[in-house]
């Protein structure tokens, strides 16, 4: 019953989440799905900023080895916070992609011409 505590948790969350925004602020289920296609993007943005981090993380660590005869560890990249920081720069890419591709000035009042913005 452990294991799927946290799963249950999320699914009974995320349905709350769900009938909190289709009954009390009137979401539509559309936008979900747009949300969810959002989402799954960052999430991949996410995936390519990590391996690119620990490749080239990897590549330093053992140039750094080969050139100053001196041992630092492998595993200073197994840190979660080198997860969390990657998730931050795909977030940065793909709203910076997003914003070129809409076009719209670099103004706090362009927000609203982005993709997605109005409901």
């Amino acid at each position: 019953m452990e294991e799927l505590f946290l799963p249950l948790l999320v699914a009974v969350t995320s349905a709350g989440a769900y009938l909190i925004g289709l009954r009390v602020l009137g979401l539509s289920r559309r936008g979900l799905g747009w949300a969810v296609r959002q989402t799954l993007e960052l999430v991949g943005l996410t995936l390519v900023f990590l391996i690119a981090n620990l490749v080239i993380g990897l590549a330093i660590i053992l140039t750094t080895r080969a050139l100053s005869m001196r041992f630092v560890s492998v595993y200073i990249l197994n840190d979660a916070s080198l997860v969390a920081l990657s998730a931050v720069q795909g977030m940065i890419w793909g709203w910076w992609r997003r914003q070129a591709a809409s076009g719209a000035a670099l103004d706090p009042s362009a927000v609203r011409q982005l993709p997605g913005a109005d409901r």
